[in-house]
């Protein structure tokens, strides 16, 4: 897949949820808000065209399939934009997202079991039918479980029901607290060491994915390791976040992650960017705080261009140039 794009973005589209999963950071108000409409689906469309910029846009929420009309949303915004999804695939929308929707356009869909939630609501057979779907149109879809310490012990088993599908299963670190306990430093040793061995195996599974992408997804769980003891402090180092990635709120707010400083308005077209990567001054999302103060999106020359191909590309050319 051909990336390029100038800045990305982290949009929560809505709060809103039809799950209610125990290790989730929403509040049960926040999960259970009624949908807001802050915006046209054509009003989104020209905000992010205004700023003169190619998007790659990381939809998330809340659950953001069940937002009104979903896939008629993104199949305007991928005309011009690239997008990854971040879903639990329960919706029916997932049928006409995968037909109407140019695979080449969505970079992966980062699709999450939330096997507690499935027994309740609906079943896995549901979600492995809406992944194929997916497959079937040629999608690249991320199919992850949240490492609670029950969903250690049972995840073998798991994966074995999905392998019987043909499709595998990958763990993903949970971060924050769960049941009274921080994460990830209330793992114990031995979940550790089987969160680990069951990362290697999805790595290897999903390598025929991870090459037909081009580069890394944003949210890399394959990379979990490096989060399965702590989560890194990235304050002072050069950040990109604000210059080549920001943060969008439901009502089109763009901020430079968790800071609060606010960049100006998608739907209000008055949008500006920092002229340059800067220091970080506060904790956001590991996976972004990762990639943004990684060498190749935090080196800038005056003049050049600031389209992103591939991180290994970059990388490669950062390395011969310096």
């Amino acid at each position: 897949m051909d990336l390029k794009y100038e800045v990305e973005a982290d949009w929560l589209l809505l709060t809103t949820c039809n799950f209610r999963c125990s290790y989730c950071g929403w509040s049960p108000s926040a999960l259970g808000a009624k949908i807001a409409i802050h915006g046209t689906h054509a009003q989104w469309v020209e905000g992010f065209n205004a700023t003169g910029k190619t998007w790659l846009l990381h939809i998330t929420g809340g659950e953001p399939t069940i937002y009104p009309d979903f896939v008629s949303l993104c199949e305007q915004l991928a005309r011009g934009h690239y997008l990854s999804i971040n879903t639990n695939l329960s919706h029916p929308c997932i049928a006409g997202f995968a037909e109407r929707i140019d695979p080449e356009r969505v970079h992966y869909i980062s699709a999450a079991v939330h096997y507690d939630e499935r027994q309740k609501k609906a079943s896995l057979d549901v979600f492995i039918k809406h992944v194929h779907k997916l497959q079937r149109h040629h999608f690249n879809v991320l199919i992850s479980s949240v490492m609670t310490p029950m969903m250690v012990s049972i995840f073998p088993k798991l994966s074995e029901y999905f392998e019987s599908h043909g499709l595998f299963l990958m763990p993903k670190a949970m971060r924050g607290m769960y049941q009274g306990k921080s994460y990830p430093a209330a793992y114990t040793a031995d979940e550790r060491t089987l969160i680990l061995e069951y990362l290697a195996k999805a790595r290897q599974k999903y390598a025929p994915v991870i090459d037909r992408m081009g580069e890394p997804a944003t949210i890399d769980m394959f990379a979990d390791a490096r989060f399965i003891n702590s989560i890194g402090d990235y304050r002072g180092r050069l950040c990109g976040s604000g210059y080549n990635f920001v943060t969008i709120a439901p009502d089109g707010t763009i901020c430079r992650c968790g800071s609060g400083k606010h960049f100006g308005n998608i739907l209000l077209k008055n949008v500006s960017f920092l002229r340059a990567p800067k220091p970080c001054d506060t904790s956001y999302c590991p996976y972004f705080c990762e990639k943004y103060t990684s060498p190749q999106f935090v080196r800038t020359q005056k003049g050049a261009d600031t389209s992103f191909i591939s991180p290994l590309s970059s990388l490669i050319k950062w390395v011969l140039e310096a």
